[in-house]
């Protein structure tokens, strides 16, 4: 009995180690083959040649890394930075390949953040994360150069964008100044037609007291002219009534000197009857 436990347990361990190195060579194999597909180009059939790998092992850091940087070929980005942060979390990765993975995932957050402001938008929360990433990455490998340049570009951007109004980039900027201006124009073109129109009112205003002046001054002038012929034809018919006076005067006393001629020769006085 004690043999056939023992023969059992030798079989055992030797189809474990077996699957042990079915493992390594599965995941070794599979890991060149994608690694040969992405030098050529042939993304999806390295995407393909990783994820087995993965199903072999699933925390082989090389092909979670690999498996991040044919995705981010694809414009994955998402699922790019999921296995990159499978390395990071991988106790067996090297502190060489996580730096790597944490760069490479800074890249992709700073990419998202610059396709967001060239459409106009802010993404602080993509700006900050590639901040963040890169100083993880520098902290595992300090000499990482291009680190400390995307460092110092993402950091850049966030402080101008933050100073932008809190969060709007220059073009934003600009268009809010061009409404602004736009406005101004529009208020000031308001005030001056207004004024314009106080204006033609305070013309139309002394136009029409100047009219009423005119007019006024007309009917003086009418007045004085009428009162000047009034006083014309008030002289004219004195001068006529004095002239029917004279006449008048003049007859009577022609009439007295013939009466009188008329009564010398008669001797008898006559009463004149006067007929006007």
């Amino acid at each position: 009995m004690k043999k056939i436990v023992l023969i059992s347990l030798i079989i055992m361990l030797a189809v474990g180690g077996l699957s042990a190195q079915n493992v390594e060579k599965t995941r070794r194999v599979a890991t060149r083959s994608g690694n040969k597909a992405l030098e050529k180009g042939n993304v999806s059939q390295a995407v393909t040649s990783y994820r087995k790998a993965l199903r072999a092992d699933s925390t082989y850091s090389k092909a979670q890394y690999n498996a991040g940087v044919a995705h981010g070929k694809l414009q994955q980005y998402d699922t790019a930075v999921a296995y990159y942060q499978k390395v990071i979390n991988n106790g067996k990765a090297s502190d060489d390949m996580k730096s790597r993975a944490l760069y490479n995932a800074g890249n992709i957050y700073l990419r998202q953040a610059l396709a967001a402001r060239d459409q106009g938008q802010y993404d602080a929360k993509s700006l900050q994360a590639a901040v963040e990433s890169y100083k993880a990455s520098l902290k595992l490998d300090s000499k990482n150069n291009d680190a400390k340049h995307n460092l110092s570009l993402a950091m850049q951007l966030l402080r101008q964008q933050q100073q932008n109004g809190g969060g709007q980039n220059q073009d934003q900027q600009n268009q809010q100044n061009q409404q602004n201006q736009q406005n101004q124009d529009q208020q000031n073109q308001q005030n001056q037609d207004q004024q314009n129109q106080q204006n033609q009112n305070k013309q139309d205003q002394n136009q029409q007291g100047n009219d009423k002046k005119d007019q006024q001054q007309n009917q003086n002038g009418q007045k004085k002219q009428d009162d000047r012929q009034q006083e014309q034809r008030r002289r004219e018919a004195e001068q006529m009534l004095n002239a029917m006076k004279n006449n008048e005067q003049q007859t009577m006393k022609a009439v007295k000197m013939r009466e009188a001629q008329k009564e010398r020769r008669q001797g008898t006085p006559v009463k004149i009857e006067k007929d006007w």
